[in-house]
């Protein structure tokens, strides 16, 4: 592929989703998608089974994000508290239909194997060329970034954020909104000063945007962006 076409945080917003991959050329393009799929919006299911597809039929690249990390550990009953509070109460109802106190875990065990199997098994990175793909970012203390932790991957921020980036590779990633990067809250993608880390996270549950971006081969690139629905 010439060139990627990558995609920041979803958190169940599907029609969204739907509108912002008008721009994707599949015949042209490889697919990414930085994670954060479920948790908030209203159609984790929908998102979840197209992206799932999406990976099985077209080779698109699917990042774990920590909402997805969150998620395995609930199921498993581990920090589930964490899971809920993050709109995780969200999920459970777009995958159940319900988020009554029936046993949830074993319902979506039960119902979901596949889907379950799919996001236990998701890579934590993806690269290409000289490009860097990763759900939150790096520890850039460390000398060779392929050292970090699964938690380094899915969670870090200001470590990250506001430090030297050693990899010699341009970093995108999403988890944090870009709101938040910015002095200003604006929904605008986020370049570091040194313009080798971009955030893409744009904050769309929140009343945000979903971005995408496409980069060429020859290091050109174009931004898209799909406002929240009310």
């Amino acid at each position: 592929m010439k060139n990627v076409f990558v995609v920041g945080d979803i958190h169940g917003c599907f029609d969204e989703l739907i509108e912002l991959l008008q721009h994707w050329d599949k015949t042209e393009e490889q697919l990414i998608f930085l994670g954060d799929y479920i948790d908030r919006g209203k159609d984790s299911r929908k998102v979840l089974e197209f992206i799932q597809n999406l990976v099985q039929k077209d080779d698109a690249i699917a990042l774990k994000g920590n909402h997805e990390l969150m998620f395995i550990d609930w199921l498993n009953e581990w920090q589930s508290d964490r899971f809920v509070r993050n709109g995780g109460k969200e999920t459970i109802y777009s995958l159940l239909g319900t988020d009554t106190e029936i046993d949830e875990r074993r319902a979506v065990a039960e119902a979901y194997p596949q889907t379950l199997h799919f996001l236990k098994n998701l890579p934590l990175y993806y690269e290409w060329g000289n490009y860097l793909f990763v759900h939150a970012g790096i520890n850039p203390t460390l000398s060779n970034w392929k050292q970090n932790t699964e938690h380094d991957f899915l969670w870090i921020r200001d470590d990250f954020h506001f430090q030297t980036n050693p990899t010699n590779k341009v970093i995108i990633f999403g988890h944090t909104p870009v709101q938040m990067l910015h002095p200003e809250p604006i929904s605008q993608p986020w370049i570091s000063p040194c313009a080798t880390k971009i955030g893409m996270d744009g904050g769309l549950v929140f009343g945000g945007k979903l971005f995408g971006l496409r980069l060429s081969s020859d290091g050109t690139c174009k931004w898209f962006e799909q406002q929240k629905h009310e």
